[in-house]
């Protein structure tokens, strides 16, 4: 059960109640979608979050959900290579919700069109939670698909992970995923012992430019000023 998309669809419900006083026409929308947030948030497992080696001797870190260019990838290392299983595309995390925004937008204005972006909000999180399971249950983990992203920890050249985003250089490819709030303090250590000296924090590199900045003042001391004495 997902609770964020359960109370997401009772207080569309109950919204859509009180607008339907003053405008019964737009009932034909509001309720239909309120009933499915509420349904989805019923049927939807919430997500594993980060799991540290789970249960098997080739992965050392999981990650349920990472977006990489507007599209949701499960983030597998491995012992030698890094893994990005697409969950869903472009067409499920922005389109779908455009499209019931406009839906809603012709039923019930601005109140409408909020109504549809957050079912296509509710609606991805389901469909990629389902994905994620298909996944799991047919072992595809370690394997790369269609739409996957396959590269080679000899290939990459430089890992830097920065605030809640990781951003990959390679020799062939570079990109960039963001992580939800509290994903790259438990990454962080599991990283440092993929990567080693590949690998910088944020703390890393404000702690480099401090003391580069402490270096130049070494060096280029300010002149003594000259103090002459008060009368």
């Amino acid at each position: 059960m997902r609770k964020n998309i359960l109370v997401a669809g009772v207080t569309l419900l109950a919204t859509a109640l009180l607008f339907g006083v003053s405008y019964p026409a737009g009932l034909l929308f509001s309720i239909p979608i309120s009933i499915l947030n509420i349904i989805l948030g019923l049927i939807t497992r919430a997500p594993p979050g980060l799991e540290i080696q789970p249960e098997s001797a080739n992965i050392r870190l999981l990650i349920d959900r990472g977006v990489v260019r507007a599209s949701i990838y499960q983030l597998v290392f491995l012992n030698s290579k890094l893994i990005l299983k697409r969950l869903s595309s472009v067409m499920v995390t922005v389109i779908l919700a455009f499209v019931l925004a406009v839906v809603g937008l012709a039923f019930l204005f601005i109140v409408g069109a909020l109504m549809g972006g957050i079912t296509g909000f509710s609606l991805q999180e389901f469909l990629t939670q389902r994905m994620r399971n298909k996944i799991g249950s047919e072992m595809e983990l370690t394997s790369v698909e269609k739409g996957d992203i396959e590269i080679e920890y000899d290939d990459i050249l430089e890992v830097r992970l920065v605030k809640s985003r990781l951003y990959l250089t390679a020799r062939n490819k570079s990109l960039s995923a963001s992580f939800p709030r509290g994903y790259s303090r438990k990454m962080k250590p599991m990283l440092e012992s993929i990567f080693e000296s590949r690998f910088t924090a944020e703390e890393s590199i404000r702690a480099a430019d401090a003391a580069e900045k402490e270096n130049e003042k070494r060096q280029h001391p300010r002149g003594d000023r000259s103090k002459f004495p008060r009368r």
